[in-house]
């Protein structure tokens, strides 16, 4: 504390302080400055886009073998770029795969997903090769680089090598 006192000013911007609040004069200001703190809120996405204009649905349909599940986007806005992902056991979203089913400008567009057999499967199914659940997320990217997403979780059985869409 003595070393406080040594600084030269102190005590008179001490005693000001003091003063101003006795006296009422800047009584509020003063005690909100004494109080101030400070709050900031940040929100960011994966891939570090802001939110774009949202996937106004994102349903499934199979084929009669389900063999094939086709994957049904429909968009508010055309976007630049869409693209669907697999969620890994990290908790992290795989390789980003595009077309040659999705044509642009794309409002509504469909994504067909093929199970088997093997030689035949998708891309997204020789690369996550697991049965059971397989969580697609569909991003849409605008021209101003904006980006909205939506998942869908799909069943994906090895045997019969079959792509099962959620019930609705």
């Amino acid at each position: 504390m003595k070393a406080f006192a040594r600084v030269p000013g102190v005590a008179l911007a001490i005693g000001a302080f003091v003063l101003t609040v006795l006296l009422g004069v800047g009584g509020v200001s003063a005690s909100a400055l004494w109080q101030q703190s400070a709050t900031a809120t940040m929100t960011a996405t994966a891939n570090g886009a802001w939110p774009g204009p949202a996937i106004a649905s994102l349903t499934c349909t199979n084929s009669n073998s389900d063999k094939t599940a086709t994957l049904h986007v429909t968009l508010a806005v055309a976007p630049a770029t869409i693209a669907y992902a697999a969620l890994q056991s990290t908790g992290t979203y795989g390789t980003s795969y595009t077309g040659p089913s999705i044509v642009l400008p794309i409002t509504p567009g469909d994504i067909v997903i093929i199970a088997g057999p093997p030689q035949q499967a998708s891309q997204i199914i020789k690369d996550n090769p697991a049965g059971g659940s397989l969580t697609v997320r569909v991003t849409a990217t605008y021209v101003d680089q904006t980006a909205s997403s939506m998942n869908i979780t799909l069943n994906h059985v090895l045997t019969g090598g079959k792509i099962i869409c959620p019930l609705a």
